[in-house]
């Protein structure tokens, strides 16, 4: 059998280094975690590893290992030459996370190195199966920062279907909620067809899930639901076959804006499609995996022509299906919408995922890393804005970063929510635009467009204007401006740099979408602005002389990741929104 062996963090490495032996409890804790010296256990996990322990330290920190270390019945107890070699096993469980349930015994505390999103999912089970409920607290703060922080749209959809082969999930477990929210805010049609396994969409869609004290976010149409698992059913068939079905099934942006021209073509599509003898098998595969999944999907959310002219053409949803829909949207009011949505779809402070709109940017802007990046390729000003919008009575925070300038940059908001807007526009100019130049002025125009750049007013003094200029807080490479936007107030403010100039907009409207305004080579990076809190609670302790204290009170993990910034009390509007 291989041994496996910790590795403790460089700062509690040189914290050791200050004390002889005796004189500190925690280093000499450290020095005795997984080392055989002072061990009197040999465990045995699954991957073959074997880790050290103190059977009575064990015991005492865990009631689980009291039961298991100190009952003889269960322990392996092996006499050899007068000696007792005491060894047991954990075959459910990796010794890398093993290790991490054993450094939280010795110390209360796991270094910033020890927990990845690699052992996320198997740290957690396994300390729900140590039952130890501190533990589990910095995972689930481990994962929630991660989650905020990580551009990959397909992580939490990764880690949710990889739990779900361990237990079966439950929204009442806050590991299972935290992975819940977050793909909920997230577009199906940004997750790859393999990174969900079924029970995962189960979960997902279920509507036993949602919380029923509050309006919920789902951001993705009903028809991108139905889309996606009609995707998701034929790439586990096999992924050659989806280019075909891709092009019967419009994207979510498209499907509700089809003209009569791209009608006719489609039903072309769908004819040769359904004329072909293979494809018959090939949609009876479809419906054979799709069928357990059937009861999650809410018909009557999909508009009525795209179920007449998209979904039933398929000729693979069951006809009473279709039939109570159609019915369904026969019996509304007059002059009753329809909802697209099961739930709203806004931005929130404590979950603010911040992704440009495929759609809602000029025609010579690129999306750039799952979309947070933005680059122009125009002579003239285009414009971009976000996916979400953001309503409420809360505070709203995030940043722009300039990671290629370009000359006069504009960023701010609008609130422009049609896809089929002119982009290819200075924003300053229009209606629907409140932003901040480069240049320091402030363009917003009253009751329609403006003629120019100038047409801005400044936003600073001339003495705060001469400061900006004389720091060199010009939105050169790497500037980053922090956008402060409070709903309760509908107020803007901006900071350069972390140097805050005040309220630059008022009166503004009760939703909007953070945006920005450039041209070639502009390139610009929309992130959540988060504080750091590590150097102010290093500084703090050591002007104090309690540097012991950072190493113990709390685990590093929660002081190196950053928070997003949320704020006060968050009411939403009982509205869906289109995206």
């Amino acid at each position: 059998m291989g041994s496996c062996t910790s590795k403790p963090s460089k700062g509690s490495e040189q914290f050791s280094m200050l004390k002889e032996r005796g004189d500190f409890l925690g280093a000499d804790l450290r020095a005795m975690f997984n080392n055989p010296v002072y061990s009197d256990i040999i465990i045995t996990c699954k991957d073959g590893g074997i880790v050290y322990g103190s059977k009575l330290l064990l015991a005492a920190r865990s009631d689980v290992f009291s039961r298991i270390l100190l009952n003889p019945s269960i322990t392996d107890i092996t006499k050899n030459e007068g000696e007792i070699n005491n060894s047991i096993s954990f075959l459910e469980f990796t010794s890398s996370t093993l290790l991490i349930i054993l450094e939280y015994l010795y110390l209360g505390y796991i270094t910033h190195d020890t927990l990845s999103l690699g052992n996320v999912v198997e740290a957690y089970l396994c300390s729900e199966y140590f039952m130890i409920p501190k533990l589990e607290e910095v995972i689930i703060t481990f994962l929630d920062n991660a989650l905020k922080c990580s551009a990959d749209s397909n992580l939490a959809a990764k880690l949710l279907s990889q739990a779900t082969e361990f237990m079966l999930p439950s929204s009442d477990d806050i590991f299972f909620r935290t992975l819940y929210n977050c793909l909920v805010t997230t577009p199906f049609g940004t997750i790859n067809y393999g990174a969900l396994n079924e029970e995962a969409l189960k979960f997902i869609l279920s509507p036993i899930n949602k919380d029923k004290n509050e309006n919920e976010e789902f951001v993705t149409p009903e028809y991108g639901v139905f889309r996606y698992l009609l995707l998701w059913s034929v790439h586990k068939i096999s992924p050659d076959l989806l280019p075909s079905f891709e092009l019967l099934l419009p994207s979510i942006d498209t499907a509700e804006q089809l003209d009569s021209q791209q009608l006719i073509q489609l039903r072309k599509l769908q004819e040769k499609f359904n004329k072909n003898p293979n494809n018959s098998e090939i949609k009876k595969s479809v419906l054979l995996i799709l069928s357990p999944l059937w009861g999650y999907i809410d018909f009557k959310l999909i508009h009525p022509s795209i179920l007449a002219n998209i979904v039933g053409p398929l000729n693979i949803i069951p006809s009473d299906v279709l039939g109570n829909a159609f019915k369904w949207h026969a019996q509304l009011p007059a002059g009753n919408g329809h909802k697209r949505n099961r739930g709203i779809a806004t931005a929130k402070p404590e979950n603010l995922k911040l992704h440009w709109d495929r759609k809602a940017h000029g025609r010579k802007m690129v999306l750039l890393d799952h979309g947070a990046v933005v680059k122009s390729q125009s002579r003239k000003f285009e414009f971009a804005r976000t996916s979400l919008p953001i309503r409420g009575y809360e505070i709203y925070e995030w940043d722009f970063i300039i990671e290629e300038p370009c000359k006069n940059m504009w960023i701010g908001v609008c609130n422009v929510r049609n896809r089929k807007v002119n982009y290819s526009t200075w924003l300053g100019g229009e209606e629907y635009g409140w932003v901040l130049g480069s240049n320091g002025y402030l363009a917003h125009c009253k009751g329609g467009k403006g003629k120019g750049e100038k047409k801005g007013k400044s936003i600073l003094s001339e003495n705060s204007k001469k400061h900006l200029v004389n720091y060199g807080v010009g939105f050169t490479k790497g500037t980053k401006i922090t956008v402060h936007l409070n709903m309760a107030n509908r107020t803007l403010a901006y900071s350069v740099n972390g140097i805050n100039y005040g309220e630059a907009f008022g009166d503004l409207p009760n939703e909007v979408y953070p945006a920005v305004s450039i041209k070639r080579p502009g390139k610009i990076r929309i992130q959540p602005h988060r504080k750091s809190f590590l150097i102010a609670a290093i500084n703090s302790y050591q002007d104090n002389n309690e540097l012991s204290s950072l190493f113990q009170s709390t685990s590093p993990l929660n002081s190196f990741d950053d928070y997003s910034v949320s704020s006060t009390k968050f009411e939403s509007q009982n509205t869906s929104s289109e995206l």
